[in-house]
């Protein structure tokens, strides 16, 4: 069996620090969320919701793979945004008035500005901690497991069966708007520049998702219990390691569908935070 302690070990370090700011972010905005919002459970959401959102995103992936320079910029203004959201909502915790518009805003210019492996992990921790501690709050913890279980079904089939994960996630390489986390191999630095990230070329990508839907289930639990919350985002880590294990030991190195591990040790974990609450 083969284990990459070294890739593990920085590949967990932006995945467990995006856990960390997210859950001390959803908590300190507890109070604000909390009789100003329900909680949203799958009985809220119509078939013509679910239909909406199926349509947009094949629109998306369609208008990305097939118009590479219409969708660069389309990836580029997403990513903006994502970033200018996220990055407001963790510096909203500390700062007050406009002043997590302005730092959010210098965050963005820095992302397109400095673009390196580094600033790039960087800006993605706050952005992607922010997103999940603002969406993990308005959600049933019931129904982000059924959102772990959906979306990892579809990860399955979308890298294995149909590939178009796949052809996106290029899509987004080309673009160079990576809406997820560069990992340095052996050989490669965080000082490298992102123009030089290439997958399988000594790096390694572990995609949004994989990060904030178990992020999602730890920050619906806040509202429960803080204990619980802190069970799921370690056996999340379990997952992550799981994922590395399996990833790390094909017979052949290529694209693998990274959220299924997460979100199965994730779901254990909050089985087993029921049990000992």
């Amino acid at each position: 069996m083969v284990f990459k302690f070294k890739n593990f070990f920085k590949v967990s370090v932006v995945f467990g620090l995006t856990q960390v700011l997210g859950i001390y972010a959803a908590y300190n905005l507890l109070p604000q969320f909390l009789g100003s919002v329900n909680e949203l459970g799958f009985d809220d959401w119509s078939w013509y919701d679910f239909l909406i959102l199926a349509v947009f995103f094949f629109v998306f992936v369609f208008v990305t793979s097939k118009f590479k320079k219409g969708g660069s910029i389309f990836f580029k203004i997403i990513l903006s945004i994502l970033i200018f959201s996220g990055s407001r909502i963790i510096f909203s915790v500390w700062a007050v008035s406009y002043w997590p518009m302005l730092i959010a805003l210098f965050v963005v210019i820095v992302f397109w500005l400095m673009r390196n492996v580094f600033t790039h992990n960087l800006v993605m921790i706050l952005t992607i901690s922010g997103i999940g501690a603002s969406v993990g709050l308005l959600f049933e913890p019931v129904s982000v497991v059924y959102l772990l279980i959906a979306f990892s079904f579809y990860d399955i089939i979308s890298v294995y069966k149909t590939g178009h994960m796949i052809k996106l996630a290029k899509a987004m390489m080309e673009s160079r708007a990576i809406f997820g986390f560069v990992i340095p191999e052996e050989g490669r630095s965080t000082r490298d520049k992102i123009s030089q990230v290439t997958p399988g070329q000594g790096f390694m990508i572990l995609g949004s998702g994989d990060v904030v839907f178990p992020l999602l289930l730890s920050v619906s639990l806040l509202s429960i219990s803080i204990f619980q919350a802190c069970v799921v985002a370690i056996f999340s880590v379990v997952g992550l390691f799981l994922m590395h294990t399996i990833f790390n030991n094909q017979k052949t190195r290529r694209p693998m569908a990274a959220l299924p591990p997460i979100s199965l040790m994730t779901i254990c974990g909050y089985l087993i935070s029921l049990v000992l609450k």
